[in-house]
């Protein structure tokens, strides 16, 4: 499975990176607007997205333009945000669902099995 991260905390795209790396898949980690951008137009087979990128609610607007284009594969909103309404933005934004940091490598390694069936 191909799967895209947006993330702009380089700890945190390296950190799953190299659990990705261990596994059949495979990552592309975008820690910049461009190479998100690039990287998206690739309509991998999971995204994983983080929310607050670049000090704004950017990872929303990401998520919207994905769904406006047609993308029908799962978007995994990676967030510290856990509200009830940071919860109704996400879902209204398109993403499938949420992974709250601070997260397990079990809790990724569930979540990717579970979209690689």
């Amino acid at each position: 499975m191909n799967i895209v991260y947006v993330e702009d905390n380089l700890d945190d795209a390296r950190l799953v990176k190299l659990y990705v790396e261990s596994t059949e898949h495979s990552i592309v980690v975008a820690t910049q607007k461009q190479e998100a951008k690039e990287a998206l137009s690739q309509d991998p087979d999971l995204v994983l997205m983080d929310i607050v990128l670049w000090y704004t609610r950017e990872g929303h607007e990401f998520a919207r333009a994905l769904r406006q284009r047609g993308y029908t594969q799962p978007i995994i909103a990676v967030t510290g945000l856990a509200t009830r309404w940071d919860q109704d933005e996400c879902r209204r934004a398109g993403f499938t669902e949420m992974l709250i940091k601070p997260f397990t490598i079990s809790q990724l390694a569930n979540l990717i099995d579970r979209y690689s069936k």
